[in-house]
């Protein structure tokens, strides 16, 4: 199975490589994230949204699906919830972040949901890529003056073990209201993160 790929309105051309549509993956819009999926040349499957921030599309090339504005989710929580209706179990979410706070926070609670169902999320832009993991083993290569970054989404997280970094943990632990793991280096071509216990923030940033 492909990716589902989710275009928010603050998306704004970054990280275009990553957001790209590779064949089997599908392409979603959140609302005013259609203008930006126009602007930079994306092809939507579908449009989602209760198109309080734009008009109601009447030329877009795709299907529209129109939710009312009072609801108890949020375009972008709903457009996940139409990939995983699909099959999708990794949603990449482009322009995600920024902009009104609440929708940055809501969106990584829809990331800290995927990682609970064993699916795999995460927010895009073009400084920063953020994701949210279920314990387990895991690898990141190095990505070109980033910086890795590790917070506790839950109250605490187990068992860390992180090598390749110019700090390096093993067997730790991090708090909810502690921001140990801020701002941490890759010291190799490859980091290695296995945790046992608790979700993990896991955010890869440049200035």
């Amino acid at each position: 199975m492909g990716k589902c790929i989710i275009l928010c309105p603050m998306y704004e051309g970054e990280e275009r490589s990553f957001l790209a549509k590779e064949p089997g993956d599908l392409l979603l819009c959140a609302d005013a994230g259609l203008q930006k999926a126009e602007l930079y040349g994306f092809s939507p499957d579908l449009v989602i949204g209760d198109f309080d921030s734009m008009p109601y599309p009447q030329t877009a090339e795709c299907p529209v699906r129109v939710l009312p504005v009072k609801k108890d989710d949020t375009d972008t929580a709903v457009c996940i919830q139409a990939g995983r209706e699909k099959g999708y179990r990794e949603f990449r979410i482009g322009g995600g972040m920024g902009g009104r706070f609440d929708h940055t926070l809501a969106n990584m609670q829809c990331l800290a949901d995927c990682a609970s169902r064993g699916e795999q999320g995460w927010l895009v832009d073009a400084k920063n890529r953020v994701t949210v993991l279920p314990p387990g083993d895991y690898a990141f290569s190095r990505m070109e003056n980033r910086m890795i970054s590790l917070f506790a989404w839950s109250e605490c997280v187990e068992g860390i073990t992180l090598k390749g970094t110019e700090w390096e943990l093993d067997h730790a632990q991090l708090l909810q209201t502690v921001p140990l793991g801020c701002s941490n280096w890759f010291r190799s071509d490859r980091i290695t993160l296995a945790f046992q216990k608790g979700l993990l923030v896991v955010a890869l940033c440049r200035d």
